[in-house]
């Protein structure tokens, strides 16, 4: 096998030939003829991208062969008919994570995530978000009664901090949590509308909630904490002074599992305060924590915004999977229309189309500098927490660049994967508005990303105040942090060149850092200057314009820096590198021609552009032979595409397309149409029955409406 851990079979069988025919589009041999073209060994690669193939999704595949996990038909089930069969999946999943100890060491180090195998539930955030909240925030005490049976899914928790009238500006969160002496006990409640939690994913499915709400102690304000609220008894009704429910549909329509919460006087004993950090005394003194922690209560929040850099990668990697394997099948388009019998001279594969391969390699480069981005700072985000785990406070002093970058990194990331994933939809024609192409799906479940856990404006202000403070920090003779250290740096010299760059991507970081320090500065500037007769947030709000553009180079800039990095430090076969190199080159070099203005000023004329271009056709070529074995190497099976009809790792996609069809409820052998009896009120049925009369089929040839 060319591949290792992408094979998978379709939902339906398929008869795959070479040549084309009545039952077949004679395209089995297409993708595994890309594939021995590629310049790399694509399972060295996939073990980079995925982990070691001893833990691998695909050695797991054979446990998910139960007809529960069957979904081709979960398009035609009903909103509530969904979210249980769903619900009954994900239970399942639990079970058989729980009966195998090697798939449950596989699952835990992220080798084998259950998106390989069923579509997400409200459940996983139980798993992510509250699990993480929990490790970092709860006291050894309550991790005694509550960390087993939360790994183990014996009790399921959702976090709840968003509320109806409140989102990113956490610390004006209403729901109150007041201390009662006498009873030492914590009263939870939602004293207006807009306090009622909104949005908290699960929280329809979950028995309990880490619930962040105002810590009141006599009238006095501590801002908000969280506490472990139970919400539904033994047989699933909501616990007294608790409304949960289910929000309804949204823009992606099977997202049936977020919904909101209130409390009315709820009681929940003093101990189910998170209290790893600060505490709460008997007689009611409030206990804070040390002051250079105080904002590690928000790192589930900043793990959150980690992981949305991760589903970026792993959502943009699929589309551009489908997308990339559907144009090396798809013919259109003569290779010569002049001549008098085009036809004998073929049509193109997509593929082909210089704008198909800008399209479709961009996304793929796309999804890379992404999971490299996350890889790079999930493990910086575990290596901080760890040190302060292990009492080291001054890692601490750290906080603030990771909250910066945790924000940046996944403003730009769902923004740029968002675009590229419709791009790849359109990229696929036609057929990709086929619900069974999933590119479409994937595009519309991505969208809460773009959103959740902060709106790329609000959350790109924050780090935009974090560059200003930077830019203070350097005017005042001190040193500042890994991200933003060109503050300290003389700006290039010009003209600035790009002739004998070529395979040098680090001179193009060079050129993306230089335009990072050049508009960071620039805002530093305008703000300084309003903040003479401004307080601090409004003159941010009179700059944002300009403070939004400066927050986007810099993250470009951080993002493609972390890519660069992460080649040289992850990739070790030369061959694997030249060709991840090469997508670091391409993707650089289209942004810096699709942002030409950025450089007006800095050096970078016409002329350089037009070499860009230039290079970005050679990258092309270079990349044409490996743009699929690049693309196996996400590691993506066809359970983890939706099974899509155009992204099959066969390459059997017309098949696959009609045989889905097939699954239309208003299809069905021998049977008059749908609704026959109300459309033929307003027909001439004696017009038709002429009809009848005077066409006709060869006996022998008579269709029998069978399925390929």
């Amino acid at each position: 096998s060319v591949h290792r851990s992408v094979r998978a079979p379709c939902c339906l069988a398929v008869l795959m030939s070479s040549s084309p025919s009545r039952d077949s589009g004679g395209t089995v041999a297409l993708l595994p003829l890309e594939r021995s073209k590629c310049s790399f060994n694509i399972e060295t690669l996939l073990d980079v991208m995925t982990g070691p193939s001893s833990g691998q999704s695909q050695n797991f595949e054979h446990l998910f062969a139960e007809p529960l996990f069957d979904d081709t038909e979960d398009a035609y089930m009903s909103y509530t008919d969904l979210y249980e069969v769903r619900h009954r999946r994900a239970v399942r999943a639990m079970q058989l994570v729980h009966d195998n100890p090697e798939f449950r060491a596989a699952h835990v180090s992220g080798n084998a995530p259950m998106g390989s195998f069923l579509a997400s539930t409200g459940i996983v955030i139980h798993f992510s978000m509250f699990l993480t909240f929990l490790r970092t925030q709860a006291s050894k005490e309550q991790q005694k009664v509550w960390l087993k049976l939360a790994t183990s899914g014996r009790l399921l928790a959702a976090y709840a901090q968003t509320e109806l009238g409140h989102g990113s500006n956490v610390r004006a969160l209403e729901t109150t949590a007041t201390f009662d002496r006498e009873t030492d006990e914590f009263v939870i409640h939602s004293p207006t509308l807009t306090s009622m939690k909104w949005w908290p994913t699960g929280i329809y499915t979950c028995t309990h909630a880490a619930v962040m709400a105002q810590l009141v102690i006599d009238g006095n304000n501590y801002g908000f904490h969280g506490f472990f609220v139970q919400l539904r008894d033994d047989r699933g009704h909501c616990m007294p002074g608790i409304e949960v429910g289910e929000m309804g549909p949204k823009f992606d329509p099977e997202h049936n599992y977020i919904g909101y919460c209130r409390f009315t006087h709820v009681r929940v004993p003093r101990f189910h305060l998170f209290a790893k950090n600060q505490q709460v005394t008997r007689d009611g003194k409030y206990v804070p924590a040390p002051p250079k922690i105080s904002k590690f209560k928000y790192i589930s929040m900043m793990q959150t915004r980690v992981a949305f850099v991760g589903y970026s990668a792993a959502s943009l990697g699929k589309t551009a999977t489908i997308a990339i394997r559907y144009s090396c099948v798809r013919e259109q388009g003569f290779k010569n229309s002049e001549v008098k019998d085009p036809l004998a001279f073929g049509e193109h594969r997509i593929i082909e189309y210089r704008m198909q391969q800008y399209r479709t390699f961009k996304a793929l480069a796309l999804t890379y500098m992404f999971h490299m981005n996350y890889v790079w700072i999930h493990s910086y985000l575990a290596r901080v927490q760890a040190a302060i785990d292990g009492g080291d406070l001054t890692a601490a002093d750290e906080l603030p660049e990771i909250h910066a970058s945790c924000a940046g990194l996944k403003v730009w990331s769902t923004l740029m994967a968002h675009d590229a994933m419709e791009d790849m939809r359109r990229a696929c024609g036609g057929q990709g508005f086929l619900r069974s192409a999933a590119v479409g799906d994937f595009f519309t479940e991505f969208g809460v990303a773009v959103t959740g856990e902060g709106e790329q404006v609000i959350l790109s202000m924050q780090v935009a105040r974090f560059l200003i403070k930077a830019v203070l920090e350097v005017q005042a003779g001190r040193s500042v942090a890994g991200t933003v250290k060109y503050l300290e740096e003389p700006a290039l010299s010009t003209p600035v060149k790009l002739t004998g760059s070529g395979g040098h991507p680090e001179f193009i970081v060079a050129l993306f850092k230089e335009r990072a320090r050049r508009f960071t500065l620039d805002l530093a500037r305008r703000f300084s200057s309003n903040r003479q007769t401004q307080c601090f947030d409004e003159a941010l709000k009179s700059v944002a314009i300009v403070a939004y553009k400066a927050v986007e180079v810099h993250c470009t800039y951080i993002l493609a820096r972390n890519f660069l990095l992460a080649i040289s430090e992850f990739i070790k076969d030369p061959a694997c590198a030249k060709a991840v190199a090469r997508l670091l080159e391409l993707l650089l070099l289209q942004l810096l021609r699709e942002q030409a203005g950025d450089w007006i000023g800095s050096g970078l004329g016409v002329e350089e552009m037009e070499h860009a271009l230039d290079r970005i056709h050679v990258l092309l070529d270079e990349l044409r032979p490996d743009v699929v074995g690049l693309s196996d190497a996400l590691g993506h099976n066809d359970k983890a595409l939706k099974n899509s009809t155009l992204g099959r790792y066969d390459g059997n996609v017309y098949e696959a397309i009609y045989n889905r069809a097939q699954l239309s409820p208003l299809n069905g052998d021998g049977k008059p149409m749908v609704a026959w009896e109300h459309m033929s009120k307003v027909l001439d049925l004696d017009f038709l029955r002429e009809g009848m009369r005077l066409q006709r089929v060869d006996a022998k040839d008579a269709p029998v409406c069978s399925k390929l």
